[in-house]
């Protein structure tokens, strides 16, 4: 009798122990993954926000880890945007551009349904400055990227909840060479980017 009352002391322990080290675990193996479009809009006295229209975009983002409640995504968006004054800078019709992020983001539930996400991302950009005819790429530029904002998730179920999200960025090509004027012109911007999509987790 003894010995089976040990070993139910140990199991019991065992079992406590494990409890406890699920509620205070730090690193979570807890994939999510991001999908949706987006509307950028330029501002400020520039190139992007002056010479340059833009529709919706799409953009992704996956996590693979969940830290506390934070969050480390990778993320890839894909723009184009159209060329409205060809004289500015060259004979160039549209540009695709390219954004990888770096992403850190933070979960905060507000209720059963509502959880709020602020981000701060760093990103690298790469534009290409193409002409309608074959589709040739003339030219590139390539910018960095400093983003913040948020995310306001509804959960659908355990396994999907649609999103909006707000987000103001500010971009720069830090290697421009140009004169001065220039270079505040065509090397760096400001925009507000409106979102919406799906999120898997």
């Amino acid at each position: 009798m003894r010995k089976i009352f040990i070993i139910i002391i140990i199991i019991s322990s065992t079992l406590t122990f494990g409890q406890k080290e699920t509620k205070t675990k730090i690193i979570d193996f807890y994939p999510a993954f991001r999908y949706g479009f987006q509307l950028p809009i330029h501002t400020g006295d520039n190139y992007f926000a002056k010479d340059l229209s833009s529709g919706f975009g799409f953009h992704s983002a996956l996590s693979l880890v969940k830290i506390y409640n934070f969050r480390l995504s990778l993320g890839y968006e894909f723009q184009k945007l159209k060329v409205e004054n060809s004289n500015t800078i060259g004979n160039f019709d549209f540009i695709n551009s390219n954004t990888y992020q770096y992403i850190l983001e933070y979960e905060i539930p507000i209720n059963s349904k509502f959880e709020l996400n602020p981000t701060i991302s760093y990103g690298q950009c790469q534009f290409n400055y193409k002409e309608n005819t074959g589709g040739s790429i003339l030219a590139k530029q390539n910018l960095e990227e400093i983003r913040f904002g948020s995310y306001i998730n509804y959960s659908l179920n355990k396994t999907f909840a649609g999103y909006a999200g707000f987000h103001f960025s500010h971009f720069y090509n830090s290697d421009l060479n140009a004169a001065s004027e220039n270079k505040d012109y065509f090397g760096k911007g400001n925009k507000f980017i409106v979102s919406i999509g799906i999120l898997i987790k």
